[in-house]
């Protein structure tokens, strides 16, 4: 695999391996992309493992509707769009 990086980030990689912290860019890459793997995972609602856990978790967002607590349907279809983009720029 071969990653294209802005010169700014390029000099960060550098910067970090210089530190003495990684010993390769390779490795300050793997690093930062494990967090962003970790980032995302605190993001996301965990995925329900049973049809209980489903239940609940569908009765739990009903109940932040009727409090009020939802996103508007048009800042939902915006981060799609969003996503979708993102992901067809990045193949």
């Amino acid at each position: 695999m071969n990653v294209s990086l802005t010169p700014e980030l390029e000099k960060f990689v550098e910067q970090e391996v210089d530190s003495g912290l990684y010993q390769t860019a390779s490795e300050v890459i793997r690093a930062g992309l494990r967090r962003l793997k970790q980032d995302q995972a605190r993001q996301l609602p965990p995925t329900p493992r049973t049809l209980g856990e489903l239940e609940t978790q569908l009765l739990q967002a009903v109940e932040a509707l009727d409090a009020g607590k939802g996103v508007s349907g048009g800042k939902v279809f915006s981060r799609l769009r969003k996503r979708i983009k993102e992901i067809h720029t990045s193949t």
